[in-house]
């Protein structure tokens, strides 16, 4: 080791006189040790005071339960729910059934060209949502070949008659003939008669009795001959009159073809859509306007198979009905009398489809394809109430108001008015009927009706305790509701 490090070394030893003197190791003999601090004595004393102080904790506590001001019983208040009622009134009712539906066209036709040919008038009015009359022309197509054709057709006519006065005439003189050769016959057969009895008295050769009966066979050939001439005449005849019957229907066929140049209105109508202008050529069967029946709308709807059964029994056909058009500013209604009943249950919704004819005095304010909105009347019920279907719980049942408090009674649903229900319950007339409805309702819940909380909170206030509070001063305390 170094002499710097023996330096540093000797530098930080504490000097001899910092060391307490009763410590130095001189001093610290066994028989000259200190006396320990802690005896017996001062242990007891220790735990002495722990368990005075524990009872005296113990003593104050229980003083302060025992002195302990006197808590005031808070005094519990009955929940009341407002609620808004109406008044029972036990009527015969009439069911109220709504329902939407279309008006639509009761008649739709499809005007086409029955005669081809170039257009030469066109009336002014066939346009989309033009007025027709009935009978008034609408079209008038180009008639030269269809008179060409109505010519062709009486001369055809004449001619055929001019035959069959012809014809006729033959046989006239076939008939005149046959009643000459009758006559010849019957000469002839006398003539032989006598020449027989001549010819047995020797007075007539048999030369002469053969020549005779050459004569009746000659008049006899001649008869059938005629007789044969009239028949073959009579064909003729018929056959000349078939020839006036064609030719008479080919002239009606022409005047019918040259009638149908000129198209006319059937009866009042409302033109949907037109396809003709002057100067066009059309061919026969074009299209050339669609109209439907003016005054002759109908409303198509649809009622619930549940509704179709309740009218069922009261009858449906020739019902009473109100169809409304909500237009604005004013809303156009017209009536109605239900006329049919729809071929099969809807598919889509599976209800009942009825027609309903709109009486006409309305007719010209609403258009085909307006929604519309149906009410009619359905069945008559007697002495049954009419609630707010929020009323009736699931359990059939609604509230009454007795004596402040609710109680239920049971109803039977009859039938369904709008927003409201039709039912068949035991209620006095007068009594208040719930139609608030109320999460925790059941028999005995206090209740008050609406407009009347004021008094009746002034009366619970008056009932309500009076807590002190410090200094004495009263503080009422509110009832919940």
């Amino acid at each position: 080791m170094t002499d710097r490090e023996n330096s540093s070394i000797d530098a930080i030893t504490p000097p001899e006189n910092l060391a307490p003197k009763n410590l130095a190791p001189e001093n610290l003999t066994p028989e000259k040790k200190p006396k320990k601090l802690f005896g017996i004595f001062s242990v007891l004393s220790r735990l002495l005071l722990a368990i005075a102080i524990i009872g005296g904790a113990v003593f104050l506590a229980q003083d302060m339960i025992n002195n302990r001001p006197e808590v005031v019983k808070r005094t519990e208040f009955e929940r009341s729910f407002t609620v808004a009622t109406i008044t029972a009134q036990p009527q015969t009712f009439r069911q109220e059934i709504l329902a939407f539906g279309e008006v639509v066209a009761a008649l739709n036709l499809n005007i086409r060209a029955p005669a081809a040919g170039e257009v030469i008038f066109v009336a002014p009015n066939l346009r989309p949502g033009g007025f027709l009359e009935a009978g008034q022309v609408l079209v008038k197509v180009d008639p030269f070949d269809y008179e060409l054709a109505r010519s062709d057709a009486q001369t055809a006519l004449a001619d055929a008659r001019s035959s069959l006065v012809e014809e006729e005439e033959q046989l006239r003189i076939q008939i005149l003939n046959i009643e000459f050769a009758q006559n010849s016959l019957d000469l002839a057969e006398a003539d032989l008669e006598r020449a027989k009895t001549l010819f047995a008295s020797g007075s007539v050769t048999s030369q002469q009795l053969e020549s005779r009966e050459l004569l009746l066979f000659q008049r006899d050939q001649a008869l059938r001959q005629a007789q044969s001439e009239t028949i073959l005449r009579k064909q003729g005849v018929l056959r000349r009159q078939s020839s006036i019957d064609n030719a008479l229907r080919s002239l009606e066929r022409a005047d019918r073809a040259l009638a149908e140049t000129t198209i006319i209105t059937p009866f009042d109508a409302v033109v949907v859509s037109s396809n003709v202008v002057p100067g066009a050529t059309f061919g026969q069967g074009e299209e050339v306007a669609s109209v439907y029946q003016a005054n002759a709308l109908e409303v198509r709807f649809t009622l619930s198979q549940n509704q179709y059964g309740e009218l069922l029994s009261e009858g449906i056909i020739g019902r009473k009905l109100e169809v409304i058009w909500d237009v604005k500013p004013e809303i156009i209604s017209a009536n109605g009398t239900i006329s049919r009943i729809g071929a099969q249950i809807n598919a889509a919704d599976g209800g009942v489809e009825l027609f309903a004819v709109l009486d006409s005095e309305m007719q010209t304010s609403i258009l085909p394809g307006a929604f519309v909105s149906v009410n009619l009347t359905g069945r008559s019920f007697e002495n049954v109430l009419s609630i707010p279907e929020t009323s009736l719980y699931s359990d059939g049942q609604f509230y009454v108001i007795d004596d402040g408090r609710m109680r239920s009674v049971q109803a039977q649903v009859l039938a369904r008015n709008g927003e409201n229900l039709i039912v068949d319950a035991d209620v006095d007339a007068g009594a208040q009927i719930i139609t608030t409805r109320i999460t925790q309702a059941g028999d005995g819940v206090l209740v008050t009706i609406e407009g009347q909380e004021d008094s009746n909170q002034e009366n619970n206030n008056s009932a309500q305790d009076i807590e002190q509070q410090g200094d004495g001063a009263p503080i009422a305390r509110p009832g919940g509701r």
